[in-house]
């Protein structure tokens, strides 16, 4: 399954699922122009896109084409500022389906 079917599936399961796709034309957009900002040395990074936003909060969920360890999805709390101390902060996951469950139980131990 891909990224936005499982993302489609868990809107469909649960209501008010606070995760939303971000559409293909901002993938590289906004919020990648962001985490730029905020990440700084982005020497090994290829590729980046944003995939998906949390509403609830400012995390983002960007697929990362790492040079060195390849395809990665990481989940960062965006600060919005380049001055915010130990930020920013990410999750690390190594396939779809492990921030997928990730993203499916935080939820539910958040929110339900």
């Amino acid at each position: 399954m891909t990224i936005e079917e499982i993302m489609i599936d868990l809107a469909d399961e649960y209501e008010n699922f606070n995760w939303r796709l971000i559409r293909l034309s901002e993938a590289t957009g906004h919020f990648v122009n962001e985490f730029k900002k905020e990440a700084g040395n982005l020497n090994n990074i290829e590729r980046i896109y944003a995939v998906a936003k949390c509403e609830s909060n400012d995390d983002v969920l960007f697929l990362i084409c790492d040079e060195k360890q390849g395809e990665l999805w990481r989940i960062y709390h965006l600060t919005y500022s380049s001055h915010s101390k130990g930020y920013p902060k990410y999750e690390e996951f190594k396939s779809r389906k492990d921030v997928c469950d990730y993203i499916q139980n935080k939820f539910i131990e958040e929110f339900l």
